[in-house]
């Protein structure tokens, strides 16, 4: 009764909080830039761990990914990048929700650390930008399970990684409720919690990689079935990591390529590829780390199953659609579908309150990407009785 008091409790705060007028800032700019900081810090306990809390985890999420963004890009009322009095509501917001969650589960427990006791990183580790960044100082990237009660039912696996560029992972809109999706489909979910900046932009590929492995490596140890049958799906900057593991960063090819000085382990001698990838919106065929270079894919002798999506109205279209004919070539296995009425960010495109909107028709790309999957994994049948359907007139 009391958990059940505790989450009415929440969702009347939520409902309260987040309707209530926009409430004028008592402090001054340094000062609220310092509380900002300090419930930003408290938050990230809690954003990530979605199995670890009860409540309005979406829009903690929502008002946490705002204020977060708010410090180095330009988020509304603000009409440059940085934080303004006018965040002040979603200063409240975030920190009402937060106090009202409740924890359910040790945060550290509900989790998986991928790279354990030694990390593929650069040396020495970043010290500076954390001020700005996503993450508490020190982040290290973790997987959030999703495992079906009956791993004998499992169809495959897959591993979602949020948007966001280098600084942030969109994850109420491109992570959790994607992993949920495909969960609710028979599939084993992973939401991969990527290293973003300070970090250097290969580690989000290695961060990657590595996932692939250690699901893989553990398959007996956490019963995980089907290990042999991985899907990506990335968005955005997730699908952009997708493509280049693909070119870079499959099979056995290790994270000591990248760093020299990293001693690899047993969970890397396992492969890491692929069997299906989804970008949607990231469809890069350049090195969005480095150069902005082509990438080359001519080595990987054991290529994916390639699915990409965008909307008509993203602008990150214009540098995907020219890349089709190449991706059909270099591909065995390539489908693509343009949304025509959707925009960049939207996910499943079924909306998040407070955040985004829906649109319609990207949101048959999800049933469209279970389809392709399950076509290719001999999970659907490929061959129809015409005689079994009516006649046409």
């Amino acid at each position: 009764m009391k958990k059940i008091a505790a989450i009415l409790l929440t969702a009347i705060l939520s409902l309260f909080v987040l309707g209530a007028f926009a409430e004028e800032c008592p402090y001054t700019l340094d000062e609220f830039k310092v509380l900002v900081e300090e419930e930003l810090a408290a938050a990230r306990d809690v954003v990530y761990y979605p199995h670890a809390y009860e409540g309005d985890f979406e829009q903690l999420y929502v008002n946490y990914h705002k204020l977060s963004r708010a410090r180095y890009e330009t988020v509304a009322p603000a009409t440059e990048p940085g934080v303004v009095l006018g965040h002040y509501d979603y200063y409240l917001n975030l920190k009402t929700l937060r106090e009202s969650m409740v924890q359910i589960a040790d945060p550290a427990s509900t989790v998986w650390d991928i790279w354990e006791d030694d990390m593929a990183v650069e040396d020495p580790l970043p010290t500076e930008g954390w001020e700005i960044s996503y993450d508490n100082p020190g982040f290290r990237p973790f997987l959030n399970p999703y495992l079906l009660d009956d791993q004998s039912q499992v169809k495959g696996n897959v591993i979602v990684i949020a948007g966001g560029g280098s600084t942030h992972r969109n994850n109420v809109v491109e992570g959790y409720p994607v992993a949920e999706f495909f969960n609710q489909n028979g599939y084993n979910a992973f939401v991969l919690q990527r290293r973003v900046n300070p970090y250097a932009g290969v580690d989000q590929v290695l961060d990657l990689s590595r996932s692939i492995r250690y699901i893989r490596y553990y398959a007996e140890e956490k019963n995980i079935a089907k290990t042999d049958v991985v899907i990506c799906v990335g968005f955005s900057a997730g699908g952009g990591n997708i493509m280049t593991a693909i070119a870079n960063q499959y099979g056995h090819v290790t994270p000591d390529t990248v760093y020299p000085n990293y001693v690899c382990d047993e969970i890397d001698a396992m492969s890491a590829d692929m069997n299906v990838a989804i970008p949607v919106y990231g469809l890069f065929t350049m090195n969005l780390s480095g150069d902005q270079s082509a990438l080359d894919f001519s080595a990987n002798e054991n290529l994916p199953a390639v699915f990409g999506v965008v909307g008509q109205k993203d602008p990150l279209s214009a540098y995907m659609l020219p890349s089709l004919t190449e991706c059909a070539k270099t591909f065995p296995d390539f489908s693509f579908y343009l949304a025509p009425d959707a925009p960049h960010g939207v996910g499943l495109g079924t909306g998040t309150r407070n955040y985004v909107n829906g649109f319609t028709q990207l949101a048959q790309w999800p049933e469209m990407a279970i389809n392709f999957i399950e076509s290719r994994l001999d999970l659907q049948p490929k061959t129809y009785d015409l005689n079994q359907t009516m006649q046409s007139w």
